[in-house]
């Protein structure tokens, strides 16, 4: 097992940062795509007892759109008290369910665009049919 206590980051906006103090969603990032450091990354969240259950992750962008082009499905379609965020989420595992692992996916009237990592799927944008 790797030992991540006195690792130094060599690279990106978390350069000459300690691994122990990267942000939990950052090394779910770096496994999920698959880099070189993963190993490292599963080791920190290891030694942390972070499980990596994570389901889905939706972009900022593919929030962005859906407030703007997706408004009216989202009004019609919403549980109460759910958020746009929580709304892509059960959104996007009903359309995953119901199509399987594709990267584009109409559901209820909306296309969905995924791009799938090691770890779990990525919603990157949504648009109305």
């Amino acid at each position: 097992m790797i030992n991540t206590h006195n690792l130094i980051v060599e690279f990106g906006k978390h350069k000459g940062q300690r691994w122990t103090r990267l942000p939990i969603s950052y090394l779910k990032w770096l496994i999920n795509e698959g880099t070189q450091y993963s190993n490292i990354a599963k080791a920190e969240l290891k030694r942390r007892g972070t499980t990596l259950n994570q389901e889905i992750e939706i972009s900022n962008h593919a929030i962005d759109r859906a407030s703007i082009a997706c408004i009216k499905h989202w009004e019609k379609t919403r549980k109460k008290n759910e958020g746009i965020y929580s709304w892509l989420i059960r959104m996007s595992k009903a359309a995953i369910k119901q199509d399987g692992k594709k990267e584009k996916i109409t559901y209820k009237g909306i296309i969905f665009i995924f791009c799938y990592g090691e770890l779990y799927p990525t919603l990157k944008t949504i648009m109305v049919k």
